[in-house]
């Protein structure tokens, strides 16, 4: 029915285009006979100027599904009234995250045109999405299998967390709630460690491909010692990033270890299969990635403390030849407590390396925007820019005269 219209509107089009008028002939005109390819190639024309049809989304239940043999899709959308013939060419099928099944509802985004060999018009598919929630858990456990029968999900295959990161690499949204409570726990447990924040969209259109690319650029920049991936709750949709294909695999294909710390506690996602370490929330990413430098300070006490012990038992147990033992034991004590200082100085040596104060002390600032944010390089500099400089005891502002980049 719906070809039969548009194939009398296009002959109508064509009459008037030459014209013909149905109701005010005054004289009769020669009859203009039109090949079947010349309406149908003008049908096509027709369909592919429209606007409304050359990007449209269309909802409806998948049959007639076919996967060719070269990777083109063919397929039929109806739902109770309709139904409307479609093809999904092979170079649009890599951004399927699920497998398409015959009686499955689906949104299909394309452009409406006409086959001109057969004169069928069809829906000419780039997106297809499961439609509803329902959908989306099923496209989850779908990508859920195929990662796992491929090992992603494998322990064996997962990096370790470092134990003394100095460096840490937040990836997520710079605005949300969840970069605020890992940049404070990591100050709160150890002040020394540096925290890079990688901005990323983490919702909507296009964030996966941002936390992909940021994946990317951490491991490109090589500075850090673990990543933390992440963001706060949300719905199955506000979270659907972190199910994306192209995510686990960028995770499974790092270089430095990965934490994925997405939602609450109950919330799972395919990103928390594939990472490193799962934290059941961004703070607890956090506390994983961090050491304690008040745990460490209490270690090296406990370990005066069971030198002292052992130095007194050493003595009651010497009573018969107390000058010898007493040799032997300040020699074994000065020796221990000489390994034991050169420890303490040596993490003193490392924890003033990671303090921020030691840099400053070294003639380093603190360079920042207008805005707050970090300048990182003089790349991003321009003439006149006006920027912050941060000591430890106080601050500058100052104005860019000459940028020059390179050395």
């Amino acid at each position: 029915m719906v070809q039969t219209n548009l194939l009398r509107l296009s002959m109508a089009c064509l009459a008037m285009f030459h014209g013909v008028s149905k109701h005010k002939a005054e004289r009769p005109l020669a009859r203009q006979v039109f090949t079947v390819s010349q309406v149908n190639r003008y049908v096509k024309r027709v369909l592919e100027a429209d606007a409304l049809l050359a990007g449209v989304f269309i909802e409806g239940e998948l049959s007639n599904f076919q996967a060719h043999s070269s990777g083109h899709l063919y397929f039929t959308l109806k739902d109770a009234g309709a139904a409307i013939s479609g093809v999904m060419f092979k170079s649009h099928t890599y951004a399927l995250n699920f497998d398409p099944q015959n009686g499955m509802k689906v949104i299909a985004f394309g452009q409406l045109s006409l086959y001109e060999k057969t004169g069928q018009y069809q829906l000419y598919a780039e997106i297809f999405e499961p439609a509803g929630v329902g959908g989306l858990q099923l496209a989850f456990r779908q990508l859920s299998e195929k990662l796992q029968k491929e090992g992603l999900f494998d322990e064996e295959r997962k990096r370790p967390i470092p134990e003394f990161a100095n460096t840490i690499a937040v990836i997520t949204s710079p605005t949300g709630a969840a970069v605020h409570d890992i940049i404070r726990t990591i100050r709160g447990w150890n002040p020394a460690v540096k925290v890079v924040v990688v901005p990323a969209k983490v919702q909507g259109d296009g964030a996966a491909s941002d936390l992909v690319q940021a994946i990317k650029d951490v491991n490109a920049w090589g500075g850090a010692d673990v990543i933390i991936l992440g963001r706060g709750g949300g719905s199955i949709e506000d979270l659907w990033a972190f199910n994306e294909e192209a995510l686990a695999r960028a995770i499974a294909a790092s270089k430095i270890p990965i934490i994925s710390a997405v939602g609450h506690e109950t919330d799972f996602t395919i990103s928390d299969f594939v990472a490193d370490m799962r934290a059941a929330t961004p703070t607890a990413a956090a506390v994983a990635a961090v050491y304690d430098h008040a745990q460490i300070a209490a270690y090296l006490k406990s370990l005066q403390a069971a030198l002292n012990i052992g130095i007194s038992l050493s003595i009651r147990d010497s009573l018969t030849n107390v000058k010898y033992w007493l040799e032997q034991l300040n020699r074994q004590a000065k020796a221990r407590l000489a390994r034991e200082w050169q420890n303490l100085a040596h993490y003193e040596t490392l924890l003033e390396k990671v303090s921020p104060y030691a840099a400053f002390k070294r003639g380093y600032a603190l360079v920042r925007s207008q805005n707050g944010g970090l300048i990182t390089g003089a790349n991003v500099l321009t003439h006149g820019q006006r920027l912050e400089l941060s000591w430890a005891d106080g601050t500058a502002v100052a104005t860019i005269e000459d940028v020059q980049c390179g050395k």
